[in-house]
């Protein structure tokens, strides 16, 4: 609902959680994931302890939340917008592959502790681990069903999202956990992988 149209009580309400989330952001771009505290938020946003309680369990929940906002949903945003682009399926995979290498060579250190706090989270808890897995398949599916047409015959739309995310966390990982990983050759590669064995020629 656009904020125009929300009563007094709920613009404040989203008011108070912007003002969570974006000092997060900033104390997340300072020290890190693991030097961010409760009280240091609360601190910054100006609100007790028991105030933010209202908005969020936990840490834990509020850093879910912000890689959902800063990750997932912007990355489902740009493949909607490529998927619609009017280019074939292979240059729409290109298209995304080449926007998430870049991320990864562009990321601050707001995005990798993000995406490194995400990965692990989807290891250590099972359940939002398949929470977070489950988005981003969608997004893959929704992609492989829109270009289902391209697709050779013995692939379907929900192998081919499977695989790809599958291994899009595998060069993520890499790069993650190894300062030397050449990403950009590894998403190349893929790129090619994904084109010649998933779509037709």
């Amino acid at each position: 609902m656009p904020v125009a149209q929300l009563g007094r009580r709920e613009r404040k309400k989203k008011a108070v959680r912007d003002s969570i989330c974006n000092e997060t952001i900033k104390l997340i771009e300072r020290h890190g994931v693991d030097g961010v505290t409760i009280d240091a938020i609360c601190d910054c946003v100006d609100i007790a302890k028991k105030t933010f309680y209202n908005y969020y369990a936990s840490k834990h929940e509020l850093l879910l939340d912000l890689c959902q906002m800063v990750l997932l949903q912007g990355t489902e945003a740009m493949m909607l917008e490529v998927m619609h682009s009017g280019k074939s399926a292979g240059d729409q995979l290109a298209e995304i592959i080449a926007v998430i290498a870049k991320r990864d060579q562009d990321a601050g250190g707001l995005e990798r502790e993000l995406i490194a706090y995400s990965v692990n989270a989807m290891s250590v808890n099972l359940q939002q681990g398949a929470g977070q897995l489950a988005y981003i398949n969608r997004m893959f599916l929704a992609f492989f069903q829109h270009n289902s047409d391209a697709l050779k015959a013995e692939m379907t739309p929900a192998f081919c999202a499977e695989m790809t995310v599958g291994m899009l966390n595998a060069v993520t990982l890499n790069w993650l956990h190894n300062k030397d990983y050449d990403s950009t050759s590894r998403y190349a590669m893929l790129l090619s992988y994904l084109q010649n064995s998933m779509l037709k020629t």
